[in-house]
């Protein structure tokens, strides 16, 4: 990029769009900000339905922006809808279906790469460890500012941090940019997930504490960086796209929170799109609602050509700039949570203006409105079908990227092949086609067996860990290859055990679980305490051991394989045991005193 001063500036934009498009453009390219709202359901904004006093700053953006009332993500599931918004790819061709299990590949381009080829400044600030640098998001971004991953994840819930806090690393950055030089800026907000924990202005802002204290937590977050930017003077000249990456389900269809079904309280998602006119000095459409049917895979190709970036070719997505969504376009939903934790069916879906079609091993069509509170697929016409498959299909049959060994964390491709999936087909990773024959059961047939092991993890958190159990029992006898229940079992078992009976049946529960895939570290901690319990201290070590293969840091079972050792004689081996717990305790002293690490 040119530099020099205004001059220079408006030349060097001239030359680059010249160069990307061949078209006229302003003095200079555009900037860009993309807001991702994590858990935020279309109507949990004020602008779409939700409570008053909810959203106020996003209303205010909504009012002078292009609102699209029919949006939809990919997946209700924090790392593949990023994955997608950021590439303009669906799952099933950026092959990120989960979270904190692939990476997205380094074969993947990205929005922030493709601007920062033409000069952009970059930056990525995101409120979770879900989205940790590690799992491929960071590619393209000067800065990814994120919380500080934990060495060991010891509990359900992620790491995270408020949305002030993304806020104040996002503006210091604003603060700190090159004015000659556009920018491209991501922050993501996790306000709204559970565990809901709302300041109390919030609470009294939407009058009740909960969720929708939290989306105004959020919204007040982002009021703080628009606020930057027109204190910069960069609000008028920048394109803001603002989406969810997914709903909360708050009960809808017997679901509590969000990841295993995928009807539209958790796929249907609010999205704001604030596209500056060069030719009019105005925002494109601004204050219009539409009910196009789009996805968040339309965020990538949409900046792609609002910011003279080139061509967005070979993408799912569909530029929203200067152009209208065609009448007949459907876009791609899928769900495979339940796929690779419990055992059940994969759920696939397309929708479009006439409806919603769900396929998995007991298929549901839904026809607009009426909340999806119908399943009409036995009044689907043959044909309509058919042409909903087909649209699966020809997604599924086309390139995937490709994947390195580094593009999967440590275990997932042991637990694919546990499933007997890896190398079959044209997957990378070996998965079923989508449309594939299962006799799985189906997500929506297993929903009350789902919300019984979220009480019995509850419960044992409690813990209550004999109720727990008493429930955990139910789940696999409803549920018998949901290898994530036998896990919780195991651990409930091994934590409640009181005989040698107890413990035998712990083992067996973990066991049963790594017969299914499961080779968590996690589960190989319940295998080593049972047997350490149970008097076989080299079962114990062999299990500690390989626990310690994906998760090296555990202090506390770093100290059990020294005491192992020291038991069977091994003293070479007990020391090395010692000296890993004093690197251990270094590192987590590193790690404490240096708190959020930007990347």
């Amino acid at each position: 990029m040119l530099r020099g001063g205004p001059i220079a500036a408006a030349l060097a934009g001239v030359l680059f769009v010249v160069a990307a498009c061949g078209e006229a453009a302003p003095e200079r390219p555009r900037s860009a900000l993309i807001l991702t709202l994590d858990t935020t359901r279309y109507d949990a904004l004020t602008f779409c339905g939700g409570p008053a006093g909810a959203s106020p700053h996003l209303d205010a953006l909504a009012a002078e922006s292009l609102v699209y009332d029919r949006a939809r993500t990919v997946a209700p599931l924090t790392m593949p809808s990023h994955a997608s918004i950021l590439t303009g790819l669906v799952p099933l061709r950026h092959t990120v279906h989960t979270n904190s299990t692939l990476a997205l590949p380094a074969s993947a381009t990205t929005i922030a790469e493709r601007a920062r080829e033409r000069g952009f400044q970059t930056g990525a600030f995101v409120a979770a460890v879900v989205l940790d640098a590690e799992f491929g998001l960071a590619q393209g971004f000067d800065a990814y500012d994120q919380p500080t991953a934990p060495a060991v994840q010891t509990q359900r819930q992620y790491d995270r941090r408020p949305g002030d806090e993304v806020a104040d690393a996002a503006i210091a950055w604003i603060d700190s940019l090159d004015p000659e030089q556009p920018f491209l800026a991501w922050a993501h907000f996790f306000d709204p997930h559970l565990p809901y924990e709302p300041a109390p202005e919030f609470v009294e802002q939407v009058g009740a504490p909960g969720y929708h204290a939290d989306v105004a937590a959020m919204d007040h977050a982002i009021g703080r960086i628009l606020d930057a930017l027109k204190r910069r003077g960069l609000f008028e000249n920048t394109a803001i796209l603002v989406v969810a990456d997914h709903g909360e389900a708050l009960g809808d269809h017997g679901e509590d929170t969000h990841g295993t079904l995928a009807y539209d309280s958790t796929i249907h998602v609010p999205m704001i799109v604030r596209l500056p006119d060069p030719d009019s000095g105005s925002v494109l459409r601004a204050g219009e609602r539409s009910d196009e049917v789009v996805s968040v895979v339309d965020v990538y190709p949409t900046l792609v050509e609002a910011l003279s970036l080139g061509a967005a070719d070979d993408v799912d997505g569909l530029s929203l700039y200067r152009r209208r969504v065609p009448a007949d376009r459907g876009v791609y939903v899928e769900a495979y949570y339940g796929f690779f934790s419990f055992g059940w069916s994969p759920l696939v879906g397309w929708a479009d203006a006439r409806g919603k079609y769900l396929h998995s091993s007991e298929p549901e069509f839904f026809a607009p409105g009426g909340g999806e509170a119908r399943n009409a697929i036995d009044e689907l016409a043959p044909a309509d079908l058919e042409r909903y498959r087909d649209a699966i299909a020809r997604l599924a049959e086309r390139p995937k990227l490709s994947r390195d060994d580094d593009d999967a964390t440590t275990g997932v491709i042991d637990k694919l092949r546990a499933l007997g999936y890896t190398g079959a087909g044209g997957d990378p990773l070996g998965l079923p086609p989508p449309l594939a024959p299962t006799d799985r059961p189906s997500p929506a047939s297993m929903r009350e067996t789902y919300r019984m092991l979220l009480a019995a993890a509850q419960l044992a958190d409690a813990g209550r860990l004999t109720d727990a159990i008493t429930l955990y029992r139910k789940v696999v006898a409803a549920n018998p290859e949901n290898a994530d229940a036998w896990f919780q079992l195991g651990g409930a078992l091994v934590n409640a055990a009181e005989d040698e009976q107890d413990l035998e049946e712990s083992l067996a529960a973990s066991k049963r679980a790594m017969a299914l895939g499961s080779r968590w570290y996690g589960v190989l901690k319940n295998v080593g305490i049972a047997q350490q319990r149970l008097g076989r201290p080299e079962e114990a070590l062999a299990a500690y051991t390989e626990a310690l293969e994906t998760a090296p840091k555990m202090i506390d079972v770093l100290r059990q394989c020294a005491a192992l050792c020291e038991q069977l004689g091994r003293t070479g081996e007990q020391q090395a045991f010692l000296l890993r717990v004093i690197e251990a305790q270094a590192d987590e002293q590193m790690r404490a005193a240096s708190g959020e690490r930007p990347r």
